[in-house]
């Protein structure tokens, strides 16, 4: 047999497709089968060359996927799951070359108080905006202040005015001059909450003002978040408190840890001594991504102004009307240990559905005069169950301070209210509850709370339970007790953000959104005093349960007015 002997040429040939070989080994090919948009496509496909960490970085840095605003949105989603995906050992630093310069800092929302940015800088206790468009970042002031404690007086207000020392905005050129070509990456998403501990160890203040604001600002992020719950966003990884010692955000009940612990089980806290830690390394930190939440800030807003609420806010950034979803689901699931009892889609049990609406007045029907007694009953009972039927029955709870001794009813009141609910209860069959919350554990508190379609009390601390009550519910409703005269926005801005009907009560005057008073806090208002009538609060109750039909939510019409 002859033997094979190779040309030079073919040897050649074979070594040049050899080294070709081997160096396509060391490329990460991958095939996208994408259009241009983005959406799954069999009409194309792009080939992707290099490894996925510069990939990551260029949309990091801006360098790619700066499409149009439907677009945006979708990177924002697609980015925030990215988020989720821990720094290994390799990827401590962030580092670019000489001509690229400093990652720059991109806002991707933002209202007064509240703001989110991807790559943003801390270096020395002082956060660094880098770009090169200072024009297009808002007022410092607008989202930072020192952090000082606030107060009304002159002085105060000037002190909370933002300094270079708090947050500063420089071009490319001055963040090299400042920490090189590098900078410690702190990779997932942080909640930064730059207030001081006058109002965090309030359970209202941290759950219905710092929590709504924080995850409305952060959902608006992800427009696809739906009635389940479901979302694209990652947990975030870190709450950061730079001007509060360890333990110091918890109110008396360890009402804010729970929620906290509950809702973000894997997210971590560092507190003014940790901030400090990392202003003592003298080394520059570049922090993926910051929901950043500062109090002061949030007042110098035109809606803050209107309600005295720093998350009103927060609820003007464009969201899924489902943002609240979430934090509901993992709270309930928390406490319900995963049982059905609690509903956590909204469709079960809770008046969702009712379009067919009987076409006759229940009230009316039961003042009219000259019908047989009997029949008029048998259709009156026969019109309950099957409206019970469709709606489920529905939880009363009110929300006592009677023991409290500050902000209480007359006893009159209180005895007058607990007779006409416990009517309600004997005449339709629904569940009244009559709770001294500090009583009940806080599992107990919220299973009751998201169970509840009907929730009343006295301003109070209390009330700040409705965060909890099923929102996607039409019938869902907070009635709150008022010295007359008196009125303050707390609840009814709160509710209404989320889409539950307020009602508030003058003795035997019930006002609601839009149509109510000025807020005043009289002489009465903080005392033991407070006059109520009960008859007005179980007629209101039943207008709401068994007369209104289900007009549009007042979720619907507030996504409506926030976000169109």
């Amino acid at each position: 047999m002859a033997s094979f002997h190779p040309t030079r040429r073919e040897i050649v040939l074979v070594l040049v497709l050899t080294t070709l070989l081997g160096l396509l080994l060391q490329f990460d090919l991958s095939l996208k089968f994408t259009d241009t948009k983005g959406t799954d496509s069999l009409l194309g496909f792009k080939v992707g060359f290099g490894n996925r960490q510069d990939w990551e970085t260029d949309v990091r840095s801006g360098r790619i996927g700066n499409g149009g605003s439907d677009d945006r949105w979708l990177e924002d989603i697609e980015r925030g799951a990215k988020a989720a995906k821990i720094a290994g050992m390799s990827e401590a630093k962030i580092k670019w070359d000489e001509e690229g310069g400093s990652t720059m800092t991109q806002v991707l929302g933002h209202a007064p108080g509240w703001t989110i940015f991807d790559q943003i800088y801390l270096f020395n206790g002082t956060w660094y905006i880098v770009t090169d468009n200072p024009s297009s970042v808002p007022l410092l002031r607008l989202m930072v202040s020192t952090g000082n404690e606030i107060w009304n007086d002159e002085e105060s207000i000037k002190g909370r005015e933002p300094t270079e020392r708090d947050m500063r905005i420089i071009f490319p050129s001055e963040a090299k001059r400042l920490w090189g070509n590098s900078a410690s990456l702190v990779s997932g998403s942080t909640f930064l909450v730059n207030d001081p501990s006058q109002f965090l160890d309030h359970y209202y203040h941290f759950a219905a003002e710092l929590l709504v604001g924080l995850w409305r600002t952060y959902s608006s992020l992800d427009p696809t978040i739906n009635a389940q719950g479901v979302t694209h966003l990652p947990s975030p990884s870190r709450m950061i408190f730079p001007h509060l010692a360890a333990g110091k955000w918890n109110d008396y009940a360890k009402m804010n840890s729970f929620l906290s612990r509950a809702i973000f089980p894997s997210m971590s806290y560092e507190y003014q001594n940790d901030f400090l830690d990392r202003a003592d390394t003298a080394r520059a930190f570049i922090f993926e991504r910051v929901v950043f939440a500062d109090r002061a800030a949030a007042f110098r807003g035109p809606e803050f102004g209107k309600t005295w609420r720093t998350a009103s806010e927060a609820v003007t950034l464009q969201a899924s009307k489902y943002w609240w979803s979430p934090i509901r689901k993992n709270l309930i699931e928390f406490v319900g240990g995963g049982g059905n009892d609690l509903d956590l889609a909204g469709d079960v049990g809770l008046g969702i559905g009712l379009d067919a609406e009987p076409d006759v007045d229940l009230i009316a029907l039961e003042e009219e005069e000259g019908a047989m007694v009997e029949e008029k009953e048998e259709l009156l009972e026969k019109m309950r169950k099957e409206k019970q039927a469709k709606m489920g029955k529905p939880v009363i709870t009110y929300v006592s301070r009677q023991d409290w001794g500050r902000r209480m009813l007359l006893k009159e009141g209180h005895d007058s209210l607990v007779k006409e609910l416990k009517e309600l209860e004997k005449k339709y069959n629904w569940e009244v509850n009559i709770v001294s919350m500090d009583k009940l554990s806080r599992d107990e508190q919220i299973r009751l709370s998201a169970r509840t379609t009907v929730m009343m009390g006295v301003h109070g601390n209390g009330l700040t339970h409705l965060l909890w009550m099923n929102n996607q519910n039409p019938r869902s409703t907070v009635i709150e007790f008022f010295y007359p005269g008196g009125f303050a926005e707390d609840y009814e801005f709160t509710a209404r953000a989320l889409g539950i009907r307020h009602y508030g009560i003058w003795d035997d005057e019930a006002f609601t959104a839009p149509d109510t008073p000025q807020v005043a806090y009289p002489e009465g208002f903080q005392g033991n005093e407070i006059p109520l009538n009960g008859k007005v609060v179980a007629d209101l109750i039943v207008q709401r349960l068994l007369v209104e039909k289900p007009e549009k939510t007042n979720r619907e019409i507030v996504e409506y007015e926030y976000t169109d």
